[in-house]
């Protein structure tokens, strides 16, 4: 067993920009990750904003700590708030719009090589 406390989810925390937006940068701090690298987890906080994001070879559950989240697809537009959980599947297209200052839990699987490295590349740029 293993118990992470909510001052290391935060002290570990690094930048998390977005080329759809250079504007936002939240941050994120992947905590976990299964032993065979298959499944990552993180905690991710942002201020209120948006960004663009086509999923690949992967899905992503999210649970909403705090905040507002409404996520647009074609135009049609979901809200999701603190307790709510959502789950964004391999080849969705769509914008996420925090409303206000957000934080959240996600898992994401399968963990492919494109998202080991861009995960990868938040910690080098952060080191930097």
């Amino acid at each position: 067993m293993q118990v992470i406390r909510k001052d290391e989810l935060i002290k570990g925390m690094v930048d998390h920009p977005y080329e759809s937006n250079i504007d936002l940068i939240a941050k994120v701090n992947f905590f976990y990750f299964s032993e065979d690298r298959k499944m990552a987890m993180a905690y991710y906080e942002s201020p209120a904003g948006w960004f663009d994001v086509e999923v690949n070879g992967f899905d992503e559950i999210d649970y909403v700590l705090e905040g507002e989240v409404e996520l647009i697809v074609d135009r049609e537009a979901v809200t999701v708030r603190e307790g709510d959980c959502f789950l964004i599947q391999d080849g969705d297209k769509l914008r996420w719009r925090m409303t206000k200052f957000s934080k959240m839990i996600f898992f994401i699987y399968p963990l492919t090589e494109e998202m080991e490295r861009l995960i990868e590349s938040f910690y080098i740029s952060s080191n930097q």
